[in-house]
């Protein structure tokens, strides 16, 4: 057996998020040298059952292995339809098992990616990772799939959480500490938890980032959707009414004036008579 491809092989399974459950079994399936095997995986997230079938082919060319994809199952608490999404691993496809799963259920998940450049032509074309990388949300596309019945993946730029988070009555953004962990979760595509401020009381709420909206969703402990105003709107709306009420103001004054101007010229011209008279 190869094993420095076997100790590369269980590093890449661990920080990938399965684990080092699966080692013993990865070895085993090694030694068999197969020209391909599955391992399966099974886990939970937040009641959900995240199921997973990984893929390892051989080369051709040598006794080395390589871990090629894998089917993750979401199947929610309740009646839920289970969702399946195939997700293949490489340079350029460096997500989490658990940040696989935020998008199958729905979340976006904030990643630096390896830019692609095209190599070969026709029906030779593919796509290699370069060295060259970027920074993007990604989330699924759950109106749209492949000819291979996947959700297409959708690249979002121009969001900055940290930004929109400074917007809102969130507790945790007054200290670093607890900012940053705030940050880190909601760029992994958890649902996390915090504590809203709103007129002096505290209130424990989940919110996710919503990268497509340039904004924020609240839920209460029940899971029930909050209507939350930024605060950088409620000053805009606030400087708007101080505007518009000194603009009011500002007319009553002139209006007053105009009132007092025009009986000063009334009295002057009754005085002006009064000595044409005389």
């Amino acid at each position: 057996m190869n094993e420095k491809n076997y100790d590369y092989l269980k590093n890449q399974v661990k920080f990938m998020g399965f684990g080092e459950g699966l080692d013993n079994e990865l070895k085993e399936m090694i030694q068999s040298q197969q020209a391909s095997f599955k391992i399966e995986h099974e886990t939970t997230f937040n009641q959900s059952e995240v199921k997973s079938v990984l893929n390892f082919q051989k080369s051709k060319e040598s006794d080395m292995y390589f871990f090629n994809s894998f089917e993750l199952t979401v199947k929610p608490a309740g009646n839920q339809e289970a969702l399946t999404q195939t997700y293949y691993v490489g340079k350029e496809n460096n997500l989490t098992l658990k940040e696989r799963y935020n998008m199958l259920e729905g979340r976006a998940v904030f990643k630096e990616f390896n830019k692609l450049e095209q190599t070969g032509e026709g029906e030779k074309v593919r796509f290699r990772a370069t060295d060259e990388t970027y920074q993007a949300w990604t989330q699924l596309n759950f109106k749209q799939t492949d000819e291979n019945g996947n959700f297409l993946q959708r690249k979002v730029f121009g969001f900055d959480l940290e930004k929109t988070l400074a917007n809102y009555p969130v507790k945790e953004l007054d200290d670093a500490y607890d900012r940053a962990r705030l940050v880190a979760s909601l760029e992994k595509g958890n649902q996390q938890k915090a504590t809203l401020v709103t007129d002096g009381k505290e209130q424990t709420v989940s919110l996710e980032a919503s990268p497509l909206d340039k904004s924020l969703k609240f839920y209460d402990s029940h899971m029930q959707r909050l209507e939350v105003r930024p605060l950088q709107k409620q000053g805009q709306g606030q400087a708007q009414s101080d505007v518009s009420q000194q603009q009011q103001e500002k007319k009553a004054e002139t209006q007053k004036q105009g009132v007092a101007d025009n009986d000063q010229g009334q009295k002057a011209e009754k005085r002006r008579n009064n000595l044409r008279v005389s």
